[in-house]
């Protein structure tokens, strides 16, 4: 009959393992902390009979509970719950120097730096390329580790650029300035209004300088 022990050591390494290739990387680079642990036969360990499994949802790091499952072939003799606190240092989009608010995202604002990540792993794009020609949505300071809420999909207008206003009425085709009254992308409809007489029109963006305004 296996004997139960407070394993710590070992759980510590399992999970470290664990977390280390799913991230690809070393175990070094993995700090676990032990909130909660049971009692586990130490011969479990060095037979290879157990598993790591997180809980629901994705895969994440920072405080969570995973389980320690013992396996004899396919079949499950015991699940053992195990609370941690799982950080882990992590090359992540960085930015280079502060980066305005609708400021387009390019190389040259970003490095890869290596931080101590927890929790908000989930919120990070680790491929830095997806970010580039997005958008900023927030001012983001020089370091801070760079976030999906952080950037979107830039659209072709913006509130308040300029754009020139087709006005078509039964054979009539006019042209006049105008300011977009809120962003939109190529092929949707938005509010435009002519600075010089005030007056607004909804009409359809055909390209980032123009809108096509059809009068009823």
């Amino acid at each position: 009959m296996l004997q139960a022990y407070n394993t710590e050591a070992e759980q510590v390494k399992m999970i470290s393992r664990f977390f280390a290739e799913e991230l690809n990387t070393s175990s070094n680079k993995i700090s676990v902390e032990l909130i909660h642990t049971p009692d586990i036969a130490k011969e479990l360990f060095s037979r290879g009979q157990l598993e790591v499994q997180y809980g629901r949802g994705k895969f994440n790091l920072g405080h969570q509970t995973l389980w320690l499952v013992h396996k004899l072939g396919s079949s499950v003799k015991q699940r053992y719950p195990v609370t941690v606190d799982v950080t882990a240092m992590l090359d992540v989009p960085s930015a280079k120097r502060k980066i305005s608010r609708l400021e387009l995202i390019t190389p040259n604002l970003i490095s890869m730096e290596e931080q101590n990540i927890g929790r908000e792993y989930r919120r990070i794009l680790t491929d830095a390329t997806r970010l580039f020609g997005k958008m900023s949505t927030q001012v983001i300071r020089e370091g801070r580790v760079i976030e999906r809420n952080m950037v979107r999909t830039r659209p072709d207008v913006l509130m308040g650029d300029h754009l020139q206003i087709i006005l078509l009425d039964e054979g009539l085709h006019l042209e006049l300035p105008g300011v977009a009254k809120e962003e939109g992308l190529i092929g949707q409809a938005i509010r435009v209004q002519c600075p010089t007489t005030r007056k607004e029109f909804s009409g359809i963006l055909e390209s980032q300088t123009e809108v096509l305004v059809t009068l009823r």
